[in-house]
């Protein structure tokens, strides 16, 4: 017999999740990653062992996985301590819900029955290489060869791969005579031979989410460990999919931009005067706390983060994934999200102004935190671009919205 949280048992899981990441080894892991610029591969089993990891897709959770409020609650409270680690989790979800939502096959049930015990994480690279600029070019090919299909190309931006047990592939069968053209997915496993994870990412910010190429280099997979598809089907995912992810990801920045926000009212209690004590003070200094530009400066970024938080978690409660009323649900989002990059970009800059050099050092985490919230205005979607879509779904015209797990 499944049992399924309850209110309270939902209340004592984000507080197991809370006392976590906030022990002093996993903050130092936290910060060792984003010097090294590699997932902390320890944070993720921490996570595995509380059970967050297989979470989406865990029957202990009611309807077979957590629902969208848990889960952005989740990555707010990681994205506090360690937004990087907490972008790698929400793209493994998005390959758990995928593989929760696909037709069964051998490698399939494998991977999924391993995430669902909380023992295994996935990734997929479907981007440009980050060294690449072209997407013409950022693809995997697939071809029948006898009772195997063939897999080679090199993608980018597999999120969590330093950790994964799995990736999700999925290429154009090339050579293909029905005339339609088919998508053929499988599951592959690091270490077989033909799957290289080339361990090459290096990014400003975000630094430690894994993101690396994955590249198959005539990776041989039986046809009964692949799923073959129209290519058409692909396009009619579910229409909360898109937005399970992409809240996801504004409960990082939300949690971010918390962390920035504390950092600088704690800082601007602390930072006395400006210059050096008895060289250049002709009269007494003061706390930066007692400044009315910090005031102005710290009322701005509390705007934001109110309302933001109050947008995001209103939309996450009245979000009816099922809706048919599909343009009313995608203006829902760019709103939602235009708002929470709004706020990202008035509290990193807000931070910055108001703590100043002292503030940008490396041996404090504003440093740190700053380049992940910068690494939030440059992710999937353009502010402009956002705010071009909203005037355009208010004239009634058709928009698309587009991002990590899809249109």
């Amino acid at each position: 017999m499944t049992t399924h949280l309850t209110t309270v048992d939902r209340d004592a899981f984000l507080l197991r999740l809370r006392d976590r990441v906030d022990r002093p080894d996993y903050i130092d892991r936290t910060a060792e990653a984003d010097r090294l610029g590699r997932l902390s591969i320890d944070n993720v089993r921490a996570l595995q062992d509380l059970g967050i990891t297989g979470m989406v897709v865990d029957p202990a959770h009611e309807g077979g996985g957590a629902d969208l409020d848990l889960a952005v609650r989740v990555t707010e409270t990681l994205g506090y301590r360690d937004a990087s680690t907490a972008v790698a989790l929400n793209m493994h979800w998005s390959g758990a819900r995928a593989l929760a939502r696909i037709p069964s096959f051998p490698r399939r049930d494998e991977a999924l029955d391993a995430i669902r015990r909380h023992e295994a994480v996935i990734c997929g690279a479907f981007s440009v290489p980050s060294g690449s600029l072209d997407a013409r070019t950022a693809r995997l090919q697939c071809r029948a060869d006898g009772g195997d299909f063939v897999f080679s190309g090199r993608a980018g931006f597999g999120s969590m791969s330093d950790a994964a047990t799995y990736a999700m592939l999925g290429a154009i069968l090339t050579e293909d005579t029905t005339g339609e053209p088919r998508f053929v997915m499988t599951i592959g496993r690091f270490g077989e031979p033909g799957l290289v994870n080339h361990h090459n990412w290096s990014a400003m910010g975000m630094r430690a989410t894994g993101s690396n190429d994955i590249e198959c280099t005539d990776l041989r997979v039986p046809r009964s460990d692949c799923l073959v598809i129209p290519l058409d089907s692909l396009r009619s995912q579910r229409q909360g999919d898109s937005a399970f992810v992409a809240f996801g990801i504004a409960g990082i920045w939300l949690g971010l931009a918390q962390a920035a926000f504390d950092f600088t009212t704690d800082h601007v209690q602390h930072r006395y005067g400006y210059m050096a004590e008895g060289t250049f003070n002709p009269t007494p200094g003061r706390f930066h706390a007692d400044e009315a530009w910090a005031h102005t400066a710290i009322g701005n970024m509390d705007h934001w983060l109110g309302t933001g938080r109050a947008l995001l978690y209103d939309m996450v409660r009245r979000m009816d994934p099922d809706s048919t009323d599909e343009h009313r649900l995608t203006r829902d989002l760019v709103r939602t999200l235009f708002h929470l990059r709004r706020m990202v970009e008035e509290v990193a800059m807000g931070a910055m102004k108001t703590c100043g050099a002292h503030g940008y050092v490396t041996d404090r985490p504003l440093e740190r935190i700053f380049r992940d919230l910068v690494g939030g205005v440059v992710m999937a979607w353009k502010t402009d671009q956002l705010q071009q879509t909203l005037g355009m779904g208010a004239l009634g015209r058709a928009i698309r919205f587009t991002g990590p797990a899809g249109s």
